[in-house]
């Protein structure tokens, strides 16, 4: 497939095909079909489905996964998954264990998931917005898509913190009073955004007043608001 206005974005798997070696049989060239959702930055988030015999089955997708994919500008619907760029269950839990270590790298090449403890099991339980976004929103804009959802970088200043219950987080999660930074310049404004961390330190030089955070708001929605985890010294 020609992609001649190429972008990077995302696929947000909404449904797809069983693993395929079920009941002791093994298919060799199993065929996988995805329907999912494709967001990119000024780009229309897209109803898309791929059909191909080219996943690799350490890596086969589940739903909720959110996979890197090169994409059309021109044609949302004409996109390649970068297969070479999403990790096999076992390299995403050394990934994952890695960070929760201290040793992971900002300047890491691009994953597929976002660098961030995820409290998935309070996520789906409830409907409640945090930071003003879906879970798969918060996904996407943490994954470096934030423009598509309209947010926008700035800067804000902690006023205070206290923490929330339940987290499964290490360093528990807190919800952050800031002082917003207008990205347009104008007067700013003061608003909370939630956030996990995976140890007590990272927690304390986070939380502590008058430190700076970078993060993504949306100018004409004060209520969104999420810490810009890619911009975190």
């Amino acid at each position: 497939m020609r992609i001649t206005n190429p972008v990077d974005g995302w696929l947000q798997v909404e449904s797809c095909s069983p693993f395929p070696d079920v009941a002791g049989e093994t298919v060799l060239l199993p065929r996988c079909v995805i329907d999912g959702v494709i967001t990119a930055e000024r780009l229309a988030a897209t109803a898309v489905q791929h059909s191909g015999y080219d996943v690799p089955k350490p890596k086969w997708p589940r739903p909720g996964m959110m996979l890197p994919v090169t994409v059309d500008r021109a044609d949302p619907r004409r996109f390649r998954i970068e297969w070479d760029q999403v990790p096999t269950g076992r390299e995403a839990a050394e990934q994952l264990a890695e960070h929760l270590r201290g040793n992971g790298q900002p300047d890491a090449p691009r994953r597929p998931f976002p660098r961030i403890w995820r409290e998935v099991e309070h996520a789906a339980a409830s409907p409640a917005l945090v930071n003003g976004l879906t879970p798969q929103q918060t996904e996407i804009a943490l994954a470096g898509a934030g423009a598509a959802l309209g947010l926008v970088q700035t800067t804000a200043t902690v006023l205070s913190a206290h923490e929330v219950r339940p987290s499964s987080a290490p360093g528990g999660t807190w919800d952050i009073a800031v002082a917003v930074n207008d990205p347009n310049g104008a007067a700013g404004w003061d608003a909370v955004t939630r956030m996990s961390f995976s140890s007590a330190s990272r927690r304390e030089s986070r939380t502590a007043p008058g430190v700076e955070l970078p993060v993504l708001v949306d100018p004409d929605n004060r209520k969104r608001i999420i810490v810009d985890v890619a911009r975190l010294a």
